[in-house]
């Protein structure tokens, strides 16, 4: 957004004998204001932008607020570790470059979309987690998603979850609680599959989470649930494997949490051994042969239930558009639940991160 009121008198008197000439007989009845206002505002929808008077934006919106830097936490031996040549990512990213999957066809995810510094700052707003832009990615909408969430919160995870904000993640500090988009996620997440699977009340439960990024819902449900037997991490991107260990060993949770490199996969995961998958915000980023290809994985594991974000809401589509819907039917998976990130429809138009999410059942 651009506020105007500051500078329209300068644009006028400098503008006004050369561009408007035109509008002198009309001037009675239409303002040069109103005119050039009219102007700037067809040129600026061109690209995306409007005029509003500044009385209208937030302090925060025009970046007038005298805000301390963001502290940035990383371990000592993360600028020796996180870097695109350490041997371990080498290794990985020869093993997977070796695969003749379909997953690893890529989309998205090419060569390059992982920057340098996403590989040290990998929690800090990039392709892994968007925390800034949008009108709902900022500070309005962080304050709705924290206080939408501390009024659904029966089981206490905001008080039991931490943020620290380590490796660059974009965080706010609402009612003495530092937040992100990180930990509001994963909170949501695990509540959906609290009310629709009780989650927390399973004697045991074993999750593969496929496309887990760097590992960040692992880390919420090792925190969440002392139930958790065990927490695979998987990604057909072998940067994201790489950072997925080393976030796991940072935690201190690899006893129930492991990272699972995409070569092992089919020879570590037996029938029956996985209760539940998830597929945060993946599905949508990958070819429909890498979706086929995981789906069938699934129902050959015998994996009793599914759980995917899409991002496309209520529509299971991949970012180009195509419906993937036949595929996850295909293999034996039935809808069982769909719901909006948010159930106040308001929260659900301008909160953080509006999804929805979806759970599948295996009826083969």
């Amino acid at each position: 957004m651009i506020t105007y009121y500051k500078f329209i008198p300068q644009f006028l008197s400098h503008i006004r004998k050369v561009t408007f000439v035109r509008f002198r007989e009309k001037r009675s009845k239409v303002s040069y204001r109103s005119k050039i206002k009219e102007l700037l505002r067809n040129v600026l929808a061109r690209y995306g932008f409007d005029i509003v008077p500044s009385a209208f934006v937030y302090d925060w919106q025009l970046g007038n607020l005298d805000q301390e830097p963001r502290e940035v936490f990383l371990p000592e031996t993360a600028i020796q570790d996180l870097v695109p040549d350490n041997p371990v990512l080498l290794d990985l990213q020869k093993r997977y470059q070796e695969l003749n999957y379909p997953c690893c066809e890529a989309l998205l995810w090419t060569e390059g979309r992982v920057k340098a510094e996403d590989i040290l700052y990998f929690r800090g707003h990039n392709a892994y987690v968007f925390q800034e832009g949008r009108s709902n990615r900022n500070m309005f909408g962080y304050l709705l998603a924290y206080y939408y969430t501390k009024s659904i919160d029966h089981l206490g995870l905001l008080d039991q979850l931490d943020e620290d904000g380590a490796f660059g993640a974009i965080t706010y500090e609402f009612d003495g609680t530092l937040i992100s988009r990180d930990l509001l996620d994963s909170v949501l997440e695990i509540y959906f599959l609290e009310d629709q699977l009780g989650i927390t009340k399973l004697d045991e439960i074993s999750v593969l989470d496929i496309g887990a990024g760097y590992g960040r819902l692992a880390h919420r449900f090792f925190e969440a649930l002392p139930n958790l037997k065990t927490y695979s991490c998987t990604d057909a991107i072998a940067v994201s494997s790489f950072l997925a260990d080393y976030y796991l060993e940072f935690r201190g949770i690899k006893e129930k949490a492991n990272m699972l490199p995409l070569d092992r996969i089919k020879k570590d995961l037996k029938k029956g051994s996985v209760d539940l998958a998830v597929n945060i915000h993946s599905f949508s980023e990958c070819t429909l042969s890498a979706i086929e290809w995981w789906v069938e994985l699934l129902a050959d594991l015998e994996v009793p239930y599914l759980m995917i974000v899409p991002n496309s809401g209520d529509q299971l589509l991949t970012n180009d558009g195509w419906d993937f819907l036949p595929l996850v039917e295909k293999y034996g998976y039935r809808l069982t639940a769909l719901e909006p990130k948010y159930h106040d429809p308001v929260m659900q138009k301008y909160a953080l991160n509006p999804d929805h999410f979806h759970l599948y059942k295996y009826k083969p």
